[in-house]
């Protein structure tokens, strides 16, 4: 008995230095340790990448803003009454070297039409205004949306410090403004189940992003959410064929086969999109076999996520799932939109907080946080990408503690 007591005691001590350390890695004044440290990191690469410009060009010749000259190009076509030549490579070739002369870059438009509604407002300025004012927008909204969300005294700190967020601004990518709505819905989910379908529905402009939502409204019986989403939805479709006519969704369904045939020829940076499918071409796989074994694990999650919604309802550990699968099921994701995942990064968070988490689901969110700063790096030096495995960490984490909760209350 004496040497069993021996035994609990020591395990006892082990578990007890264990939390302990786990504690302290996570307690406040380290965690604004990390925030100022990552953000710094942020602004030394934008100062350093700012200071390489040239006439708004970069040493490799490609224009400030990056994408937006995408979304600038497309909207100032919309604006002379051509916005289907937004998808004609030569045509929107021409605009982008008139936003921004001596651009040697192409930035291909794949957008539906109601994207195209916000890229025209946008072209009706110049160029680089524009995109600051779209840029500076859109980092508001979001921050403003997830402090709603997470009322946390360092929640603001390592909102603005996610590297995602970063990403999207050199990019001038509209990540920012797709998860400012994801955060705008699930805060009013309960109290303003139509005020939440509004948003949710003004995803239309990036649908993909958005194509499991109906599916996790459904089996979890969320109809006022789900009849106002389809109805805002609707009339966003309906007010950008009013504007731009209905052929304009015709060429952008076409223009799928054109993304498709570029990522099979391998043309896109491969290190900075961390989709199975990509990780898989990236070791040697071929096109085939990658695309068949991205759709399997696609289905795969799926399932897990409408059984999970099925059994809880819109729990913060289901919406954490939601916003993973999002991601993973796409083979076509760049590491900018990695910024939905401040979404569920903060709810696994706060529910550790009250919870307790493990050190091994700690170290995931760590991850989570930090893989969008390395990724591309990683991914161009080593050849290996890391983002999927992270994304797949954190939908596997959500989902698991969310059966935890489930558990405990069968329990009780």
């Amino acid at each position: 008995m004496a040497n069993s007591g021996g035994i609990l005691s020591l395990e006892f001590k082990k578990k007890a230095e264990s939390k302990s350390f786990s504690s302290a890695i996570f307690e406040p004044d380290r965690l604004r340790l990390y925030g100022c440290f990552i953000l710094g990191i942020c602004m030394f690469r934008a100062i350093a990448l700012i200071s390489s410009f040239d006439n708004l060009l970069d040493t490799d010749n490609s224009p400030a803003g990056y994408d937006f000259i995408t979304f600038w190009s497309a909207g100032y076509l919309g604006i002379l009454g051509t916005p289907e030549a937004a998808f004609v490579r030569e045509r929107i070739v021409e605009i982008q070297q008139l936003a921004v002369p001596g651009n040697q870059s192409v930035f291909l438009w794949h957008y539906p039409p109601t994207f195209m509604l916000l890229s025209t407002a946008l072209a009706g300025i110049p160029y680089l205004a524009s995109y600051f004012l779209f840029i500076g927008s859109s980092f508001l909204f979001y921050v403003y949306s997830l402090r709603r969300l997470f009322d946390h005294p360092y929640a603001l700190l390592l909102i603005i410090a996610y590297p995602a967020v970063y990403l999207t601004m050199v990019h001038g990518q509209n990540s920012l403004l797709s998860t400012g709505l994801l955060a705008c819905a699930i805060f009013y989910f309960r109290s303003n189940p139509l005020l939440a379908g509004v948003f949710i529905g003004l995803l239309a402009f990036k649908p993909q992003l958005g194509v499991l939502i109906p599916l996790v409204l459904i089996v979890s019986q969320q109809w006022r959410v789900f009849f106002s989403a389809a109805l805002t939805t609707s009339l966003f479709i309906g007010l950008s064929c009013v504007v731009f006519g209905w052929e304009l969704w015709s060429v952008f369904f076409q223009n799928m086969s054109v993304v498709k045939s570029v990522m099979s020829q391998g043309l896109l940076l491969s290190e900075k999109m961390p989709s199975l499918y990509i990780t898989l071409r990236m070791v040697g796989f071929s096109d085939e076999i990658s695309y068949l074994l991205h759709w399997t694990m696609a289905v795969g999650v799926v399932g897990v996520l409408l059984w999970t919604w099925y059994r809880c309802g819109p729990t913060d550990m289901a919406f954490a799932a939601l916003i993973s699968a999002a991601l993973l099921i796409l083979p076509y994701l760049f590491d900018y939109e990695m910024t939905l995942l401040s979404i569920p990064l903060a709810l696994l968070a706060l529910d550790m907080a009250q919870k307790g988490g493990a050190l091994w689901e700690k170290f995931i969110l760590v991850c989570g946080f930090v893989t969008p700063l390395i990724l591309a790096g990683i991914g161009q030096n080593f050849d290996i990408q890391i983002g999927f495995p992270v994304i797949f960490a954190l939908f596997f984490l959500s989902v698991l503690r969310t059966n935890l909760i489930m558990g405990r209350q069968n329990t009780v």
